[in-house]
Parts: structure tokens; C-alpha cells; sequence
């Protein structure tokens, strides 16, 4: 692919191609269907690492401008640059070089001047309150794509026009490279998704063919254990969220936020160690226990990231936050089938069970695991205890009802009952004859406790509420 470099009346061609022989890229650049997948992918959603071959275009520009170069993405992460003097880093660089993140103000000065609206190549002022000088910037646009910036220090403000047109041509070569790495990442995605869509496939043949092209296509490390995480996106609860300040203007579609989510969340995992995929109602993320960081904090610090990374991602809401459900450990690929059905289960639960919090994992689930066997959807109250039925509908519902829930999970045990609601054991006599009363059961009959417990249990699986045990005595308790 062959790009042309202008400099006045001379024309000179490189090959962007030979930069990068690592594969053969067989479909079209141009082709629609790689376009459009490219197209959504870069509205709002992060770039996966660029290739070295980027560096010789920044160096070749530092060369022919006599000045330092920097190579940012739409994000303002430096993504190559070139050697300086020490008199020519300022703060901005040497934040970007340290892989800082810019500060909103700093944002702000950029977009100000036409940082991610650009078309040619611009000059941004100095601001000593800043600690930044005066820069000559070109755009980085491809396809009508902002894809970032190629700029060089002008502390001296003497940098001519006719050198600022040469920057833009260089940044038009990088141009070129930027969107072929994101064709070649979209491919590699677009396998990966592929593969893992057969991996949880219910036909046996089809995993097994998907086990074996993972490793033999070297996408996923063999011989580990592997669990599944499930994330449930609730269509309701996801709205549009908005840019900060002094960001690309263009608005963020949310599941493109949830994919970025998931694809910083994996840029911390070593490679060839996790997956992902996004699905109408949940996405979920594959991942191995032999992963450094899992093997260190534990798949529940895993699930806890994502939790707090789409929470960043997403508004606030009137409901709950993000659920993060985590499967049972498969002892090798071929049943991340089984891990994923449970994590199902488990996002199931914990969507209904408010109990659960927002980070849910199979092996903890109880007797909550047997429940999701039965279709609660198609079951109606009246499959519930008649006895749990009226204290429900009783006006002391708020006190007995969790007493009762707390009593019965705590296997009976008064003691421990009457300590963790912070109750006198008188108090807490009390509540469990009045529920003896109106349920009409023996809290003393194993039967009784069994029906009234289950039946709890299949109320909150059915999003009946109460609310959460109180520890303190009425007054007519007293």
C-alpha cells in the first residue's frame, strides 16, 4: 500500500506495507465490509496497541524538520517519539512520554484550538500556567476518522508554512499505517470472537473444533484451568453517556463503552490469557488461572475491576450499578461451556437477589444453585407457602419477614440470630412466635423450617422484597 509524500513539487512514495511483514493481509483496505466493522469500531471505542513501524515515520519527520516529534492516538497517548534535548521537554511531553494522562485543563487548551476537529495542520499557542509550549500539530484523519496527532515542539514559534504542510504529509503516511493496524486488530477480534462463540456452542464437535483452533492458532494459552465472568447489560439501565470535557466531541454509543471497558480490562491481562464477547443481553470474558495477576489476587479481583471499570464507563443509574457473576472453575478449555452456563445462572441470582451485591461468584451461591433449575418465570405466587403468603401481607411484614429470613439461615441458631440483628433474645422470641402465629407452623418441625426457607428464596428469585433485617426493637416489643 503506497502512499504519496509531497514536499513542494517533489514527490516521493514509500511502501507502508514492507513495515509490517508479520502477516499477508489479503482483504480489501477499502473493502466495505472490513470498512464498516472499522467504522463502528472507532466511534468512541479504544485502540488496541499500534505496531513499531510507526517509529520510522516519526523519526524520518524529526530528520527532515530538525525537531523533536511526537506521535499521539485520538486519546493523546503517545504512541512513538523521538530523542530530545533536555531544553525541549516540557511538561506536556514528559507526561505523555511517562504515560501520564493529560489533566482536564490541559484537555480543555487542546480541544480550544482544534485538537480533535482539525482538517490541516494547526499551531497550538504556549501557556506557562500549563507548563506547555508552543507546538505545530497535524491531524491524524483517515476515512473522515480523527485517529490522532503528529506534532513538534515550535518553542521558538519559527516554524514555516511550508514545513507545517511537510508534518501533514508525514501525518498522512501515518494515517495510512494507523487504519491498516486497526483493520489487522479488527480481523484478529472478529477470529477471536468467532472462536469463542464456538467455544460456548452446544453442539460438542463445534467446541472441540474452536479448542483446537485456539491453540493451534495460538489465541488462548492451553493446559490451564479457565473460568467464565458474565456481565448482564440491562437495556434500560445503559444510557448514552457523556465525553468529559475537552474530549472528542462525537457521542459514545454503551456497548460500544462496555466493549472498551472489556478491552482495557484485557490490555491488563497477559496475553494469550483472556477473551471477550459481547452478546445482545451480557457480555463475558474468558479467562485462564494461570493469568499472573488471577493467580496472584484471585478471579474475584478480576470480576471487582470490571465491576468498577464499567462503572466509570456508564452513568449513574436509578437502580444497581453493574453485576459481575463468576462461573465455576473449568479444569481445562473444552468445558468453559459449563463455567459459562453457571456464570449465567449466577448473574440470574444476583440481578433478583439484591443480597448478593454486585460481584456474584457460582461456588457461593448455596442452595440458590439448585433453585435455578426451576423456571421461576413461569411459576406464580401461589407456588410460595401459603404461611409466607400472609406474613407478607401482614403490616409488620418489614420485621418479621427478615427476622424469619435471618433465623432460618443461620440454621435456627438463636443466638446467632438474635447477635447479628443487634436483638435482645426476648425481643427475638417474641417476632418468631408472632411468625409461628400467622405462618401457622412449628419453627421447631425440620418440614416447616425447609418450606418456609425455600420459599423465601424462590420470593427473592421472583423480585418479591422486603426490606433488610432491622436490628432494633418496636415499642410495643419492649
Amino acid at each position: 500500500m503506497a502512499c504519496a509524500r509531497r514536499f513542494g513539487s517533489d514527490v516521493r512514495y514509500h511502501d507502508a506495507s514492507k513495515r509490517s511483514p508479520r502477516r499477508v493481509y489479503t482483504r480489501r483496505v477499502d473493502g466495505n465490509d472490513v470498512a464498516a466493522a472499522l467504522d463502528s469500531e472507532l466511534v468512541g471505542a479504544d485502540g488496541g496497541e499500534p505496531g513499531s513501524h510507526l517509529q520510522p515515520i516519526v523519526d524520518e519527520a524529526s530528520r527532515v524538520l530538525g525537531r523533536p516529534v511526537l506521535l499521539t492516538d485520538r486519546h493523546v497517548r503517545v504512541l512513538a517519539y523521538t530523542r530530545h534535548q533536555a531544553d525541549e521537554l516540557d511538561r506536556t511531553r514528559l507526561m505523555g512520554i511517562m504515560k501520564q494522562p493529560m489533566g482536564p485543563e490541559l484537555l480543555a487548551w487542546f480541544g480550544r484550538h482544534g485538537m480533535w476537529t482539525a482538517e490541516r495542520p494547526f499551531r497550538i499557542p504556549g501557556n506557562p500556567e500549563l507548563e506547555y509550549e508552543p507546538r505545530a500539530v497535524a491531524p491524524i484523519r483517515f476515512r473522515g476518522h480523527h485517529l490522532g496527532t503528529l506534532a513538534c515542539t515550535d518553542r521558538d514559534e519559527t516554524m514555516s508554512d511550508e514545513d507545517l504542510a511537510r508534518l501533514g504529509a508525514f501525518a498522512d503516511e501515518a494515517a495510512v499505517v494507523l487504519y491498516r493496524e486497526r483493520l489487522l486488530l479488527d480481523l484478529d477480534r472478529a477470529r477471536e470472537r468467532e472462536l469463542l462463540r464456538d467455544l460456548l456452542a452446544d453442539d460438542e464437535r463445534i467446541r472441540q473444533e474452536a479448542v483446537w483452533q485456539l491453540r493451534e492458532l495460538d489465541l488462548f494459552v492451553s493446559g490451564s484451568r479457565v473460568v467464565v465472568l458474565a456481565i448482564p447489560l440491562d437495556p434500560v439501565a445503559i444510557r448514552e453517556r457523556a465525553e468529559p470535557a475537552g474530549r472528542d466531541p462525537s457521542a459514545v454509543h454503551p456497548r460500544l463503552a462496555v466493549e472498551a471497558a472489556l478491552m482495557r480490562i484485557r490490555r491488563h491481562l497477559a496475553p494469550r490469557h483472556g477473551l471477550h464477547l459481547l452478546r445482545p443481553d451480557h457480555a463475558l470474558v474468558l479467562a485462564s488461572l494461570d493469568e499472573p495477576g488471577i493467580r496472584t489476587e484471585g478471579v474475584e479481583a478480576l470480576a471487582r475491576r470490571i465491576r468498577d471499570d464499567l462503572a466509570a464507563s456508564l452513568p449513574a443509574t436509578a437502580g444497581r450499578g453493574p453485576v459481575v457473576a463468576v462461573g465455576g472453575v473449568a479444569r481445562e478449555l473444552a468445558g468453559a461451556v459449563v463455567s459459562y452456563d453457571q456464570a449465567l445462572r449466577a448473574a440470574k441470582i444476583a440481578t433478583s437477589v439484591a443480597s448478593f451485591g454486585d460481584v456474584v461468584c457460582w461456588d457461593e451461591l448455596g442452595v440458590y444453585q439448585l433453585l435455578t433449575e426451576i423456571p421461576v418465570e413461569g411459576l406464580g405466587a401461589t407456588v410460595l407457602h401459603a404461611g409466607l403468603r400472609r406474613l407478607l401481607a401482614d403490616p409488620r411484614a418489614a420485621e418479621l419477614v427478615p427476622t424469619l429470613e435471618r433465623f432460618l439461615d443461620l440454621a435456627g441458631n438463636t443466638q446467632q440470630t438474635a447477635a447479628s440483628l443487634y436483638l435482645h433474645r426476648t425481643t427475638l422470641y417474641h417476632r418468631l412466635r408472632r411468625v409461628e402465629q400467622l405462618a401457622e407452623v412449628d419453627l421447631h418441625k425440620g418440614d416447616d423450617r425447609l418450606a418456609l426457607h425455600l420459599s423465601l428464596k424462590l420470593a427473592r428469585m421472583q423480585g418479591v422484597a422486603w426490606p433488610v433485617a432491622v436490628g432494633e426493637p418496636t415499642a410495643t416489643e419492649r
